[in-house]
């Protein structure tokens, strides 16, 4: 059942519910006035015949005028009158009539006046004229009631519909976001807290339509990146290791055609004893990118100081200042991991695109919070590059500890990178 024909039949109950107890009034109203009329009229009959009863002129001018209320008749008093029911009028439907409490007893009322010649004068109740004023009155209730039915179902049908459209719309956008349609709008609303609404909603589904078009170029990315390192992890293993693997091959047929000469064998011993450490040394390089053991060996702390160390090594002419707490409240593995990628990924960004001659790490504890700062006075920083893959990389591990990273450049101080993160875990 739709909110149109609910309402109205809402509506259609109250109004029958106001019509009968409306009716039921009156009627009963209708019984007092009925009653007060007619004993009115009978008692004003009674004063008029006691004057006209001695004068037959009198007497006949009454009988052939009109008396309200009242039936005047003479009769035959020796006669034996039948008992004959009034009948209403026709004007009144007898189920009408039937709805008035204590009509009946009303016309049963009869007195009789004995006239000086021996005739009787009959005098009855007639309430007709009272009780088609009383059905008169109903049927304009009637109409009233009935006029107000049919207005207020027009006015509800109208009214709710343009009240639904906006819902029905509403519902028709959310339905068309559901299904992958991010292009989906409403239209401008003439009540201000609908548009408002609608404004709401056309930038809640444009942000949504955005973040869908990232997720996209995110998960192209990531499949570029996969392959991308897939490709390097394989030439790696071809170029380097397998350089090694041969080189040792060639030299350990060597030691066994060689087997009479140890001078010989002793030197291409050295040589593979070289390439074997050279070899685990590609193999420590290639886990490092792979994954960071020096986390599960060391600790965040530790881990960062030795990142930073390797670094200094390979850009020497970057002077480094790192700032350390004592102590760090207990992360798990991955919030570990994700802060020691972040600054592993602004030490990237500086040596790549900054130009800078020094760079400012600290990492900052609170009771509430987790601050890490890598600044730079860098020509062109991390900002000013656009937000490429390593930046929202970046900003995705912050959301997954539930942090916010931001990004500043300016061309005269440098670029900075700020990372804010709650601390919910439980201190050392």
């Amino acid at each position: 059942m739709n909110a149109v024909l609910r309402l109205n039949l809402l509506v259609a109950a109250v109004f029958t519910l106001v019509l009968v107890i409306t009716l039921k009034g009156m009627l009963q109203q209708a019984n007092k006035d009925i009653s007060r009329e007619v004993t009115a009229g009978i008692s004003f009959s009674h004063q008029l015949l006691s004057s006209a009863a001695n004068d037959p002129h009198l007497l006949r001018t009454v009988l052939r005028g009109e008396v309200r209320h009242v039936r005047l008749q003479i009769i035959d008093p020796t006669a034996v009158e039948e008992p004959v029911a009034q009948a209403i009028s026709d004007e009144v439907p007898a189920w009408f009539a039937e709805l008035i409490p204590g009509l009946e007893a009303l016309q049963d009322k009869v007195y009789y006046r004995y006239l000086d010649d021996g005739r009787a004068l009959k005098i009855q109740a007639d309430p007709s004229h009272e009780l088609a004023e009383v059905w008169e009155s109903v049927q304009d209730i009637l109409m009233l009631f009935g006029l107000s039915v049919v207005l207020s179902t027009l006015a509800i049908t109208l009214g709710v519909r343009q009240g639904v459209k906006p819902v029905a719309d509403f519902l028709s956008a959310l339905n068309a976001i559901e299904k992958g349609r991010y292009t989906a709008r409403l239209e401008k609303y003439s009540i201000k807290e609908i548009n408002d609404l609608s404004e709401h909603f056309n930038a809640m589904a444009e942000a949504v339509g955005e973040a869908e078009k990232e997720n996209k170029v995110l998960t192209h990315e990531l499949m570029r990146i996969q392959e991308s390192e897939r490709a390097h992890l394989a030439r790696e293993l071809h170029d380097d290791l397998g350089q090694y693997l041969t080189g040792i091959r060639a030299q350990a047929y060597l030691i066994k055609q060689s087997a009479h000469v140890p001078e010989l064998v002793a030197s291409v011993g050295q040589q593979i004893a070289a390439n074997c450490d050279a070899m685990q040394n590609s193999f420590r390089r290639l886990i490092r990118e792979l994954h960071p053991v020096i986390l599960e060996q060391l600790g965040l702390l530790d881990a960062i100081r030795t990142q930073v160390d390797n670094w200094r090594q390979i850009h020497p002419m970057v002077a480094v200042e790192l700032n350390l707490p004592e102590f760090l409240p207990t992360f798990d593995d991955e919030t570990h991991t994700h802060i020691y990628r972040i600054l592993q990924e602004s030490l990237s960004n500086v040596a790549q695109h900054a130009a800078a001659d020094s760079v400012d790490i600290r990492l900052t504890v609170t009771e509430e919070r987790l601050q890490l700062r890598i600044s730079d006075n860098g020509q062109a920083g991390i900002a000013s590059n656009g937000p490429g893959f390593g930046l929202r990389s970046m900003q995705e591990r912050a959301r997954c500890m539930q942090g916010e990273l931001s990004f500043s450049c300016d061309p005269r101080q440098g670029s900075v990178v700020l990372l804010k993160m709650p601390i919910k875990e439980e201190v050392l």
